[in-house]
């Protein structure tokens, strides 16, 4: 996320800072309004895309075109105070506190409240890890460490999104030293330089983007690049649009790069490496525009809304996440329409409060403070909130809060579902894992086969049917986040996603030349799905005697320790119903439905657990049958295999007594 000081991009910036001075879009204070409207069409749909709303799903890039402002902005700032003879690290560190401490530790200190009031034992030692992380600026690199499928799940991460000021901060220690040591040196050092960094960074990011995507996402050496884009635009004075027909391509171009990103990336993009670019380069085609003079992209993004959003977009990013994050893990809320637009509602006005009370007097008040006195505050304020995190910690997420009873179901929250799911091995749960074929295909003469095939909701199959299955040699091929259905190859050539071949391997190769008895398809389904199973359950066909389509499983907003907890607490017994997600049970009859035209056996997860909308929430008197928002515990699988392993009459028996649907929650 974008931080700044408030002095930005004033006229009269030598030509290596990429001059402003013909530009038009300023405002009373110097400002250029172009570049606010630009946070305003970097923060939107970063917001709208996690909230959830439907056509922002690739807003994800807001942040990448926050980087590339701050690296143009500081950098301009850093060069031509430089020219001046008045640049210091003092002074630019002093600057840096007071625009970003005041609205960041006050964020922190409410959340840290409503933490210590809301969240479950397990999730509050990990916030207090997130909030001594956040106060050092290293966030990055907790959350790289947390990374995997079954990590605490985003939506209990009050402070996931500080990791971008972290990069941020992570850069600047380095960069205006960079900038300070080339300066007396000449002009085309700093250039090369910073070309140099440039490519190599960006190297470094496509290359990790294959081997640790996780570090690609996080870490500095393959987010700078990006930083390193808007610092490029300030240094190199040639890339500003000189001409009005330059200009207004650059612009229009620049726009339409940001929206086509936001349009159509989406989360199973490979990101950021390569996919970064276009949002890089448009955001920096629009400062290089506005840097000599006005165009329509300018103009639009000048409008006066935007702008407004453009100045709180700082306070706006800081609150949208806690907002979200507390309506689903602190509420129990469903994702519906009204409860997105009351998030929405919620994150503007407090950054709206923020800026007006926050960021706006300490910046205008602390111009005459002495550097020692705000340098002073800001690591005062960085003890406190490391102090509190370590007080999350030691006091074990402060336990007390809740009975004996409440704390044996808040300890599932934290269960270890890739251990006990083989991740790794057979459950293929990054794309640096190795699926091990030779332990998770080995086959035994002696007993008929059962091969599981799927994402994470047929992994979590796997302990159940190893368990329950004593007469089966039980088979894993799964892979996160892919559910087993066969896509059409595109006429295109547009590249099949690696899990896609990877099913295409297991069902269109190696099954016909292994037949098996049964073959198990079970995911996370989705409406999509319904057009690509068919060719799924025929593959699977030609190389087992038996097919058997799993159907969706209960789904909940949050995780289900947490209502069992709060009406073990005595408090809104109905809220576990409430917060049943409803797609499952809408998809469920036309998922039995197609099984039966295909000729597959079909198991209905919610025509068995369920009545109505009261749904099986525990798999013993003491286990939960889920630890998060739907995947099993070892005990819950073994009451699912039950049901997978009834004779193949008794499950057609079950699907024709149950042919009228579940109503939905």
């Amino acid at each position: 996320m974008e931080t700044l000081p408030r002095a930005i991009a004033r006229p009269g910036l030598a030509d290596m800072t990429g001059s402003v001075s013909g530009a038009a879009h300023l405002d009373n204070a110097g400002r250029r309004t172009d570049i606010d409207g630009l946070r305003a069409l970097a923060v939107l749909p970063v917001v709208l895309f996690h909230i959830g709303v439907p056509g922002f799903f690739g807003g994800f890039i807001g942040v990448d075109v926050f980087f590339v402002i701050s690296g143009y902005l500081i950098t301009g700032i850093i060069v031509r105070e430089l020219q001046h003879a008045q640049f210091s690290l003092i002074g630019f560190y002093r600057r840096r506190v007071l625009r970003i401490f005041p609205p960041l530790f006050v964020m922190l200190a409410v959340v840290s409240a409503l933490a210590m009031a809301s969240m479950l034992p397990s999730e509050l030692i990990r916030y207090g890890r997130s909030l001594a992380a956040t106060t050092a600026f290293v966030t990055n690199i907790l959350f790289y460490s947390e990374s995997g499928y079954f990590a605490p799940d985003s939506h209990a991460k009050l402070l996931l999104h500080t990791w971008s000021l972290s990069v941020e901060e992570q850069f600047y220690l380095f960069w205006p030293l960079i900038l300070a040591g080339l300066h007396a040196r000449a002009a085309s050092a700093v250039r090369t330089i910073a070309i140099a960094i440039t490519a190599l960074s960006l190297y470094v990011a496509t290359t990790q983007l294959v081997s640790d995507p996780s570090a690609a996402f996080y870490l500095i050496p393959s987010r700078a690049w990006e930083l390193m884009v808007g610092a490029l635009v300030a240094v190199l004075p040639w890339l500003s649009g000189r001409g009005r027909a330059a200009r207004e391509i650059m612009g229009g171009a620049g726009i339409l790069a940001i929206l086509l990103c936001v349009k159509f990336y989406n989360d199973q993009l490979p990101f950021p490496g390569a996919a970064a670019l276009p949002p890089c380069l448009g955001a920096a085609a629009i400062l290089a525009a506005g840097a000599r003079g006005g165009s329509l992209a300018g103009r639009l993004l000048s409008w006066r809304p935007l702008v407004l959003i453009g100045k709180l977009s700082f306070s706006l990013y800081l609150w949208h996440w806690p907002v979200i994050v507390f309506v689903q893990i602190g509420l129990l809320m469903e994702q519906t329409w009204p409860v997105r637009l009351a998030e929405l509602a919620a994150s503007l006005l407090l950054a709206w409060l923020s800026w007006r009370y926050v960021e706006q007097p300490f910046l205008n008040g602390g111009r005459g403070v002495a550097s020692a006195r705000v340098l002073g505050a800001g690591a005062l304020s960085m003890a406190l909130g490391a102090g509190l995190g370590w007080l999350c910690i030691q006091s074990a997420g402060l336990p007390g809060r809740y009975t004996a009873s409440q704390l044996a179901l808040a300890a599932y929250e934290h269960y270890d579902g890739d251990r006990r799911y083989r991740g790794g091995t057979c459950f293929v749960v990054s794309p640096d894992q190795h699926y091990d074929a030779e332990h998770c295909l080995r086959r035994d003469k002696d007993r008929p086969t059962l091969l599981i095939v799927g994402d994470s909701h047929a992994a979590h199959l796997w302990p159940g049917l190893h368990g329950e299955g004593h007469d089966w040699n039980v088979l894993q091929a799964t892979q996160t986040g892919c559910r087993p259905v066969l896509p059409e190859r595109r006429a295109d050539g547009k590249r099949v996603p690696a899990c896609r071949v990877f099913f295409r391997h297991i069902l269109e190769e190696w099954l016909p030349a292994h037949p098996v008895d049964t073959v198990v398809l079970a995911g996370r389904w989705i409406g999509a799905d319904l057009a690509d199973l068919p060719a799924a359950i025929q593959a699977a066909k030609r190389g087992a005697r038996r097919v058997l389509l799993v159907g969706p499983i209960q789904q909940y907003g949050a995780a289900l320790p947490r209502y069992l907890v709060r009406e073990a607490g005595g408090a809104d017994g109905t809220a576990r119903e409430r917060g049943l997600v409803a797609g499952p049970f809408a998809l469920d009859p036309a998922m039995r439905r197609l099984a039966a035209a295909q000729g597959a056996d079909y198991v209905s997860l919610i025509d068995s657990l369920c009545q109505g909308r009261h749904c099986r929430a525990m798999a013993t008197a003491t286990v939960p049958l889920q630890f998060d928002y739907g995947h099993l515990t070892s005990e819950g699988s073994a009451i699912v295999a039950a049901l997978l392993l009834r004779p193949p009459s008794e499950i057609a028996a079950s699907t024709q007594t149950q042919a009228t649907p579940t109503a939905a929650p």
